[in-house]
């Protein structure tokens, strides 16, 4: 076991198991678990571990859901950085177009 911000963390394959089961207990879960998840998702788990986890019929109400609420959303800071490359793209074509002319 290992500490982690969110609790005691397990490792290797029970962490493997660890989150799997929480997987299949979702949306019933803490603030904590979910947090935990999302660390996992994000800083723990290798591409190996998040298709692993996704190829498990078992859970896989619980993993989509929490995919779609947690993982593969959009958030502001995204759709800040999309307008921003959309605008510096068409600032560039622009300039583009007005030289041409």
């Amino acid at each position: 076991m290992t500490d982690t911000p969110q609790g005691v963390a397990a490792i290797g394959g029970d962490r493997f198991d660890a989150v799997e089961a929480m997987l299949a207990r979702y949306p019933d879960l803490t603030a904590a678990e979910i947090d935990d998840l999302k660390l996992w998702f994000h800083k723990e788990a290798s591409a190996f571990d998040v298709a692993s986890m996704a190829g498990k019929e078992a859970i896989a109400t619980g993993y989509r859901a929490f995919r779609d609420d947690h993982i593969d959303r959009f958030t502001a800071r995204d759709l800040v950085t999309g307008a921003i490359i959309a605008i510096v793209g068409l600032a560039f074509a622009y300039m583009l177009l007005a030289r041409a002319f």
